[in-house]
């Protein structure tokens, strides 16, 4: 399972792209243009543009032969414009503030970034979002003497739910609030998912294949299962 992972700065790819022109879509130079705030189409054509470096890195061709759809409420499509590349092309985009991150496979893979910010009502949004099982298998989540630590447990299972939504699909809403899908903690030989930390923020991949040989700094493995719901 060839997986290939980059993180790094909005700024710095938004800086080191070429002009958009010369390598979007017609379908993403809309969507581009359609962006009012300054932040968020910098973010946009960052991510575009470290996805097909690293596209072009894993799996061939050049960085600007690579096209991605631009639909906003699914991932992006990957498409070599410079023929086939002889096996199918996942990947997954995600930023926040000026951290940006990227994930390309041979299979499906979801990627999330979270800034760390402080949390009105803590308690309450972790009792919503985690099962029990999340709550006795994270005992950060409960920790009464440690709010840092109870806010990155949190955000651990937070990104890690994002991930995985990206990953195999699903809506925002109904798989943090309805629980459909569980992640305890676990040993990275067993791991379908990992979280680590980037500066302020908190990163998770998840991924449909084991990821024990993933490389990121200070992982945590953890094993996501989609839950049965009545």
């Amino acid at each position: 399972m060839p997986l290939a992972l980059r993180t790094g700065s909005v700024m710095a790819f938004a800086a080191m792209a070429p002009p958009v022109s010369r390598w979007m879509s017609p379908e993403e130079l809309a969507r581009l243009a359609a962006m009012r705030a300054r932040a968020r189409a910098e973010q946009f054509a960052a991510g575009r543009w470290l996805a097909r470096r690293l596209l072009a890195v894993t799996f061939g061709g050049d960085a600007a032969e690579w096209s991605l759809s631009a639909a906003e409420d699914a991932p992006p499509l990957a498409t070599h414009t410079g023929g086939a590349v002889g096996t199918p092309v996942f990947l997954s985009i995600a930023h926040s503030g000026d951290h940006l991150a990227c994930a390309v496979s041979d299979l499906p893979v979801g990627i999330d970034i979270e800034e760390m910010q402080p949390r009105k009502h803590l308690d309450t949004l972790i009792e919503a979002t985690t099962t029990e099982a999340e709550r006795g298998a994270v005992p950060a989540l409960l920790d009464v003497g440690d709010e840092l630590a109870k806010l990155e447990a949190f955000y651990d299972l937070w990104t890690l739910k994002e991930a995985w939504i990206k990953c195999h699909g699903g809506n925002l809403f109904r798989t943090m609030m309805g629980h459909v899908v569980e992640a305890v903690p676990v040993a990275m030989a067993h791991a379908n998912g990992v979280t680590w930390r980037r500066d302020d923020a908190v990163l998770a991949l998840t991924a449909s294949a084991p990821l024990a040989s993933v490389s990121v700094p200070n992982p945590a493995g953890w094993r996501l299962r989609a839950q049965q719901i009545d």
